[in-house]
């Protein structure tokens, strides 16, 4: 008798954990299907957790394997249900990460064109109600380097601007790689920005816009200004004046990141490399990497202070 009340606790425990792990596979244009199971899913007990990373598992030899958690660009918190249940997203929701869509591209074909470039088929993939994101065996990316995007999943109201990272296929190389940050910017953030900034006519979206932000120690970084091309922008460039993280309100006249570490970077027409001046600590530098404002989408690239040789800052 003592025997079968333990299983039938044992039981108990497992079962509201297997659910929570369940995967779904993405199709070519970015929508879900339901349930497709991955064994290295049923292992990942992690997944119980909203605070806890998924972690990506090693890809198969030639392929990359991706994971993360979609963050807020304006407050940069973590995209959640209310309620989360831990559970893979099997049907549309109204808001919170099961609202949105995310798809993996080749990062040089996302940049030529956003709107039609052919989206990179994950083996399998799942985005849960907590946020988090993983693709297992994914094509590796031509140029080096694989786009994530995130917008509003299909069929649903426009509430999103479509937003976009790169991971280099190295950093897409299984347990060792970090999580990576993923972003979605609301339409209403779009045009707070752009209100801010006085612009008229089209957003800063609508145009095309980097965010950069730059990191010192995972800690946003004052008094940097971008450049491109080791040539600063001072007519394609734009920072922020708000008192903390978040990313609310543009200052025209400022010349330098704000307590926000950000800048908005415009006019990048294609690739191209861009990096920082000022605020780095002592004998260390802002790492140059290629970015472009690609019209119709914002592109966050976060870029933490290296020292020369390019290992991490002190």
């Amino acid at each position: 008798m003592r025997s079968a009340r333990f299983l039938a606790l044992a039981l108990a425990v497992i079962a509201p954990i297997a659910g929570c792990l369940r995967l779904y596979d993405s199709s070519p244009d970015g929508d879900a299907s339901v349930d497709a199971p991955n064994p290295d899913a049923d292992s990942d007990l992690s997944a119980f957790d909203c605070a806890v990373d998924l972690p990506c598992g090693t890809p198969t030899p030639g392929q990359a394997s991706v994971c993360g958690t979609i963050y807020d660009i304006e407050t940069e918190a973590p995209i959640r249900a209310p309620n989360p249940t831990r559970q893979a997203c099997t049907a549309i929701t109204p808001d919170g990460p099961c609202s949105l869509r995310i798809r993996y591209f080749d990062a040089l074909d996302f940049a030529m064109n956003p709107q039609g470039a052919v989206p990179l088929v994950a083996d399998s993939a799942m985005l849960d109600d907590c946020g988090r994101f993983r693709a297992l065996d994914l094509p590796r990316a031509t140029f080096g380097f694989i786009g994530i995007a995130v917008d509003d999943a299909a069929g649903t109201d426009v509430r999103h601007r479509l937003t976009s990272v790169a991971v280099s296929n190295a950093e897409a190389g299984g347990d060792a790689a970090a999580p990576q940050r993923a972003y979605a910017t609301a339409i209403t953030t779009d045009e707070l920005w752009g209100t801010s900034a006085g612009l008229s006519g089209m957003t800063f979206a609508e145009r095309g816009v980097m965010v950069v932000v730059f990191l010192h120690a995972g800690q946003p970084v004052s008094g940097v200004a971008v450049r491109r091309n080791d040539l600063g922008i001072p007519a394609d460039d734009l920072y922020f004046s708000d008192p903390g993280i978040t990313r609310r309100v543009v200052a025209p006249a400022q010349t330098s990141t704000g307590t926000n570490g950000t800048a908005l970077v415009v006019n990048s027409a294609t690739p191209i490399a861009h990096d920082g001046v000022g605020g780095a600590p002592a004998g260390c530098v802002w790492p140059s990497r290629l970015g472009s404002s690609i019209p119709g989408t914002v592109f966050m690239q976060r870029k933490e202070a290296e020292t020369p040789s390019g290992a991490p800052c002190p």
